[in-house]
This record gives C-alpha cells, structure tokens and sequence, in this order.
C-alpha cells in the first residue's frame, strides 16, 4: 500500500481514523506494515505483500464457502499458474475458461461508459486475479482492488505478476464487498466484473456502496448473474453449491437498488452488440439494440446483465423516496448481458 490512501481509510470495526507503521518498503510501496486504528478498542490489521488484511466481514459463512471452493479447485493444471498467462488476462481469459471470452470486451466497453477520469478513485470490487484493476490503473485511475482472495495466480498477490507484466500500480484490500473500509463520500466510481453475484448480503453490500461513493458517483456492474420470471419458473441455472456464487432475480435486484438510493439503468452488453451487427448488419443490429432497451421485459429474459447506478448528486434532496417514485413512475432501463447461447 502507499500512504496516499490513508485520508480515504477508516477502521471497519468501530469507523475510526486509521496510522499506519511502515516496516518494510520496496520503491513502489510498503510491503510489511501495521494499521492501527484511533478507537476505543485500537484495532490494528497486517499489511504483507503491500496487501491490507481488514477481513472484517470474514465470520459470513458465504465468505468462508467462497474460499474454500476456491482454494481447493484452483488446480490440476501448470497453466492456471503459469505467469504468461496469468499476466496477460483478460486477453488470455478463454485459453483457461472459454465461457469467458466476452469479460474483456464487455468490461473495457464499460469503462468507456463511466466516465472514468484521472486521478479518480476507483473501487473494483471482488476483482479475483486483479485484471479488471489493472486495466483501471492503465486509465489514470487511482484504483483499489478489493476481495475475500489474498492468493498468488488468483486472488489479490496476482497484483505483483500485473505490476511487472505491465508497469501499473494499484492498491489491494482483503476484505467482503459487506464491509467496505472507507470514509462516507470518498469514492468516485465502482466496478462490479461478475463479483456482484457472490454478495454475501445484497442489501449490506448497496448501502456500503452509496455510503462510501461521492454524490453523483456512479456504479457499473458487467457479467454477472441476474434472473426474471422466465428463469424463475422455467428453470435458473442455480450454482449456489459452487462457493458463493447464486442468483438474483432483477425483481429482487431492483428492490434492493430502490431501498439503497441508486437509480438505474441497463444497457445491451457489447459482446452482445457485436454478435447483433455481425447477424444482423451494423444498421440493423443498432436497431435490434435500441428495441431492446426500450422494452425492459425483453432484457430481463436473459440471464445475466449490466448495470448502470448512480448515487444522487448532492443537490437533490430526499434521493431514497426520489429514486422509489422515479420507478413507480416508469419502467427502468436495463443493461443486457448474455452468454454466446442467448442469442443465438
């Protein structure tokens, strides 16, 4: 960690300041230290590897499950921890995973979407290997990795095989998207790269989201796992015996969205957007694309998507009870994000 992210830190226990004692540095951060806190008790977390060990929000059995369904199947095979490989993700995602070809483009096409700016401070959370960080990072952006995974090939350590392999620099946090350690208002923009699915509490997790982001901050969430009434009487494919991960229905999702204060909106995912030019013509795919956003019920019959929310700004007073009417008002728009079989 490098000290610049103190202002921006507080203790996850008792919310209190954070010092931290440097024993150890490299010429790009500290590597070995403390962070103790101001409070009553003085909580104190490791920081090894330049990684800070919160893990506040560890003791939720769906963090442990995560952990131990990681760690015993990331295995079996030389390249799931060969550096080459490792290092050049998400190019080099589909050599491991096929299914997961569309991450890169659909998350580089969401970055340009989120008007991501210099300087600003962005959280990315759940972020495993660290890919989706570092392509933050490669945009000027002081980004944060966040997740319950410390682990080499990964989890958050893969962050020195990203350093080396491309120059950048960001931070990295172990802890649950539950127990988000930073000060209210302090956090431009937060990513989401199929991590969102595997929240231990949707409703926790959205109101440390609206806490910590900046008035007018924004949300983006890609590739995860949302399901409509469709899925919920015709059969979702429910994985929730596979670590934390589980599906949420959009009714659901947007429940929980109103409750927190976001508005929303979805949009077709590019991956989707390229299969529908090369089908259909580029004209008519543009088409197909804008019907699509124009009648939400359509997107919510896929099984996954993207979303877009947005934390008011600081001028609009009374944002909960706005964000609830604005909904009963008229239908939102949502981002669709499809697997290669979903339209086809």
């Amino acid at each position: 960690m490098k000290p610049e992210i103190l202002p921006i830190l507080k203790c996850p226990r008792c919310s209190a300041a954070l010092d931290l004692a440097s024993f150890e540095e490299d010429g790009r951060e500290v590597r070995r230290g403390r962070l103790s806190c101001a409070g009553r008790e003085a909580h104190q977390y490791d920081i090894e590897d330049g990684i800070i060990r919160f893990t506040a929000g560890f003791d939720h059995e769906a963090v442990r499950k995560e952990l131990e369904y990681e760690n015993s199947t990331y295995s079996g095979s030389e390249r799931l921890t060969d550096p080459r490989i490792i290092g050049q993700f998400p190019e080099t995602l589909p050599e491991l995973w096929p299914h997961t070809c569309h991450f890169g483009p659909d998350f580089t096409a969401l970055m340009e979407r989120m008007d991501l700016r210099p300087g600003a401070w962005v959280l990315d959370v759940g972020t495993g290997p660290c890919w989706s960080t570092r392509l933050l990072a490669q945009r000027g952006c002081r980004a944060v990795a966040i997740d319950v995974n410390e682990a080499n090939f990964y989890g958050l350590k893969t962050s020195d095989i990203l350093f080396e392999a491309h120059g950048v620099y960001f931070e990295r946090i172990l802890e649950s998207m539950t127990h988000l350690p930073f000060r209210d208002g302090t956090i431009d923009r937060i990513t989401f790269n199929a991590s969102f699915h595997h929240t231990p509490d949707m409703d926790q997790t959205l109101r440390e989201c609206f806490r910590i982001l900046k008035p007018g901050g924004m949300i983006g969430m890609v590739n995860e796992e949302f399901a409509s009434l469709r899925q919920r009487f015709f059969g979702a494919e429910n994985v929730s015996d596979t670590g934390s991960h589980h599906t949420i229905f959009y009714r659901d999702l947007e429940r929980s969205l109103q409750r927190a204060g976001f508005s929303f909106e979805y949009q077709v995912a590019e991956h989707v957007r390229r299969q529908l030019a090369r089908r259909l013509s580029k004209g008519l795919g543009k088409v197909v694309v804008k019907v699509m956003e124009a009648f939400p019920l359509s997107l919510k019959q896929l099984n996954s998507a993207v979303v877009l929310l947005r934390k008011p700004s600081a001028n609009v007073p009374n944002h909960r009870s706005n964000a609830v009417s604005r909904a009963a008002e008229k239908p939102a728009r949502l981002v669709a994000i499809s697997d290669e079989q979903t339209v086809s």
